[in-house]
């Protein structure tokens, strides 16, 4: 009998021991996985937040949706805007910017409109503070001084809807040099002179004619600004469809098309 009460007491000794060991395996066995995940989740965050400064500080992306901007910007455009082209932006400041600095006439920028600041407008800026900006028989003057106009051939529009009402020149002023379309009626169309106040700019759209811009609504507040645009990173093409008419064309040709 006694050696029947070791027996059982050894056995219920191993019982324990392997009850120890399986413990042991399923925590070992759950570890890995514990760590895999913390790692995966301090990446995300990581990631986010990277990308959240990139948004705010360096880098945007924006859609053009309209026309008025053709044909530098095409309906369909999706651009790259750099934020540090005018300084470096300060949170919560109402659009200050700490080093900040003046746009060069002729750069496409994008700008919270003045109207309604939670919209956003792309346009080519001509007109500096103290500028004087006029526009005689369909061309641009700054400060008394006519930009100069070279017509261009109309397969630079080609792809123009309507392309027969309007006329392409490569338009020339204070050290830039890009295309604007003009319709082709009306040639004695004309504006101002005004003054630009100090802390804005006066920016017009290079589909002249078809432009909602500071002729409009006045000159732009520098603390608007979101960047300027650098490049056309993706263009879809809506007026020529495939697939039953349900998707865009590419534009191959403008990815990563550099925009001045």
């Amino acid at each position: 009998m006694r050696s029947s009460s070791i027996k059982v007491e050894a056995n219920g000794k191993v019982d324990q021991v392997k009850d120890k060991s399986s413990s042991n395996e399923a925590a070992r066995g759950s570890l890995p996985f514990k760590i895999l995940f913390r790692d995966y989740m301090e990446s995300l965050v990581v990631a986010i937040v990277v990308a959240l400064i990139l948004r705010f500080f360096v880098i945007s992306a924006y859609k053009i949706p309209t026309s008025s901007m053709v044909p530098t910007l095409k309906v369909g455009d999706f651009i790259f805007a750099y934020k540090l082209s005018y300084g470096i932006p300060i949170p919560l400041s109402g659009g200050e910017r700490w080093g900040g600095q003046l746009p060069q006439r002729g750069e496409v920028v994008v700008f919270r409109y003045p109207g309604n600041e939670s919209v956003i407008y792309v346009k080519r800026v001509v007109g500096l503070p103290g500028d004087r900006v006029a526009i005689r028989d369909k061309k641009l003057v700054i400060n008394e001084v006519e930009a100069e106009y070279e017509p261009l051939p109309d397969e630079a529009i080609k792809d123009l809807p309507g392309r027969e009402f309007y006329a392409a020149f490569k338009e020339s002023f204070a050290g830039s040099t890009h295309m604007v379309i003009r319709s082709r009626s009306d040639e004695s169309d004309s504006f101002g002179p005004v003054v630009v106040p100090p802390g804005h700019i006066f920016v017009l759209g290079d589909n002249r004619d078809s432009s909602d811009d500071s002729r409009y609504w006045g000159a732009v507040p520098i603390k608007n600004l979101e960047g300027r645009v650098g490049l056309v990173w993706l263009s879809f093409d809506w007026l020529n469809r495939w697939g039953n008419e349900r998707y865009p064309s590419i534009r191959w040709e403008r990815i990563f098309k550099s925009v001045r």
